[in-house]
């Protein structure tokens, strides 16, 4: 299973089969642009070493770009991240939805991916797409903003990312135009939270 594989999806209803065919490619080293409530991300598994360097050139990252941890839920993200009862009680409030917690991160966190890390980004997503994906993969996923470094807008427009991507091992779980207003970004690792970048949700410990 290699090459560019297309899929138009119902955004509330979307077939088990497409879910799994996606979730194959994955695992058969390719990467996906997956919605979210926020914008269209594009995810892989932290396996996927070809993956990431395909993207690394796609988005013009260098190696140091920090991805952000996808997981299904709370209890996924504990064997990756730590969190106090503190932080604990804000991401339970919080998430699923439109944020991305720096978080420390816990010894299990691959370091051939983070290096040396003691912090990462993690994201719940509460879009029905991105969920089904996970809980059908059984792990998390890397992720990155899907946004072109030609571009100074993120890209939402499915019939521009698949001739971008067309060409790569890749799948588009295309359903529809996405949003563009990213997640809003809140470092956990100090005494207080501190909002690092103001998305689409709204902080509610002002």
């Amino acid at each position: 299973m290699s090459g560019f594989e297309h899929l138009r999806m119902h955004p509330d209803r979307p077939q088990i089969r497409q879910i799994k065919f996606a979730a194959d490619m994955l695992r058969n080293g390719a990467f996906a642009i997956v919605p979210t409530e926020t914008t269209y991300s594009i995810m892989m598994l932290p396996q996927a070493n070809q993956a990431q360097e395909v993207v690394r050139q796609l988005r013009g990252l260098d190696k140091t770009h920090l991805w952000s941890l996808v997981c299904l839920d709370l209890s996924q993200a504990a064997q990756l991240v730590k969190m106090d009862n503190r932080a604990h009680r804000i991401v339970k409030r919080c998430l699923p939805g439109g944020y991305t917690f720096i978080l420390p991160a816990n010894s299990t966190l691959p370091k051939r991916v983070f290096g040396n890390r003691r912090d990462v980004g993690l994201r719940i997503s509460s879009h029905v797409v991105c969920r089904a994906l996970l809980e059908t993969l059984g792990e998390p996923l890397l992720a990155t903003t899907l946004q072109f470094p030609d571009e100074a807008l993120i890209a939402n427009d499915p019939e521009e990312i698949k001739n971008r991507c067309k060409h790569m091992h890749a799948v588009l779980m295309d359903v529809g135009w996405g949003g563009m207003t990213p997640t809003t970004v809140v470092d956990l690792c100090g005494d207080e939270p501190n909002v690092l970048r103001q998305g689409l949700a709204e902080w509610p410990y002002e």
